[in-house]
């Protein structure tokens, strides 16, 4: 497989700095966590009107979750140090403009808004919301799924 060389500058800081770590590449982890992904999805669809706040978790997880997979591809995971921003500046190096994939960080900003509010102003999660973070997150597992069968896609290193 030949290495995959889009954003590997921001690859490389990300490992320097010990956000990202090289793994055995894993082909089973990515399509373990798309099924994952495509389940999120379902169960957020499902409780967007009786939990919005949960269900666009679900849904953000979704689109995380399809991200990490794409890593775990090349041979790259995500650090406790990283955490949820090394997976959303890996994808935006490697991946700029692709549906679904360039709204992660999005979704993972207003997810933290969601989970850790600010009391002076309040924003609660609306089930519009809700339905866009399902359209982004299963336009990320379209577009994984699309990269991952992909033989261009290749190891990082």
């Amino acid at each position: 497989m030949a290495r995959w060389n889009k954003g590997s500058e921001v690859i490389e800081r990300l490992l320097e700095d010990r956000h990202l770590e090289e793994v055995p590449a894993d082909a089973d982890t990515a399509e373990r966590l798309i099924a994952t992904a495509r389940r999120h999805i379902s169960s957020a669809t499902s409780n967007a009107e009786s939990d919005p706040e949960g269900a666009f978790a679900l849904a953000y997880d979704a689109a995380r979750k399809t991200a990490t997979a794409l890593l775990a591809h090349q041979g790259l995971r995500p650090t406790s140090t990283g955490g949820h921003i090394a997976v959303a500046d890996a994808i935006n190096a490697q991946f700029p403009g692709i549906e679904g994939l360039k709204s992660i960080d999005r979704l993972r900003r207003r997810r933290n808004q969601a989970e850790y509010p600010d009391p002076r102003d309040y924003d609660p999660v609306t089930t519009d919301e809700v339905d866009d973070a399902v359209a982004a997150a299963s336009a990320c597992v379209d577009a994984a799924e699309k990269l991952l069968a992909a033989p261009q896609l290749g190891l990082f290193r």
